[in-house]
């Protein structure tokens, strides 16, 4: 009986090491406002349910394309915005660079990704701004593609910052006023409870 009881607390004990982690992460991913606090402003807002990215491939107007293999294997911290950069959306790039960099060994599972939405093709301004973020890939496409390739993105305002997981899922966003310390908590506590991407 003695050798039953410790062969089962055995199991359990392996059971609670292997699959507590995932349950755990899952928990924190599907339940809403379960550990953001919701008397701060300075943390995403859950996406509930996620939102899968579907099969697509996005042509870019300097010929270049994005497919929804490269929103795959990594975090990523997307902004969606145009051929003009105001203060706030400076200030968003900087805050996504200066975040992941602040994640230490974490910062190579995290990439950062600028989707532009245009009506003209004059983006020599922003190439320039570019210049400064040169690991951020930025590539700017016909809002009616992108509508049509992303449902999902249709509806979503731009110049706010959107991450989407490793596994393809758009599951939190933030206003262009989050702080970058909000940021930082949130995305340190997905990659420490997560071992995706």
């Amino acid at each position: 009986m003695e050798n039953k009881i410790k062969t089962r607390s055995y199991l359990i004990g392996l059971f609670a090491v292997f699959f507590g982690p995932l349950f755990f992460a899952m928990w924190l991913f599907y339940v809403p406002n379960s550990w953001l606090s919701s008397r701060t402003q300075n943390h995403g807002t859950l996406v509930v349910p996620a939102q899968p990215l579907e099969e697509f491939e996005l042509k870019a107007i300097d010929g270049s394309s994005w497919s929804h293999e490269e929103f795959t294997g990594k975090w990523t911290l997307l902004y969606i915005g145009d051929t003009t950069c105001d203060l706030y959306c400076e200030a968003n790039l900087f805050k996504m660079r200066q975040v992941r960099l602040t994640l230490g060994r974490d910062s190579e599972r995290v990439q950062r990704k600028y989707l532009g939405l245009y009506t003209h093709k004059n983006t020599q301004a922003i190439n320039e701004l570019f210049s400064k973020y040169h690991r951020m890939q930025a590539a700017w496409f016909d809002k009616s593609v992108v509508d049509k390739a992303l449902p999902q993105l249709q509806t979503l305002p731009i110049h706010q910052i959107y991450v989407i997981d490793p596994l393809g899922n758009l599951m939190m966003w933030y206003p262009k006023d989050a702080t970058s310390k909000g940021m930082k908590k949130d995305l340190k506590r997905l990659l420490k409870v997560s071992k995706i991407g």
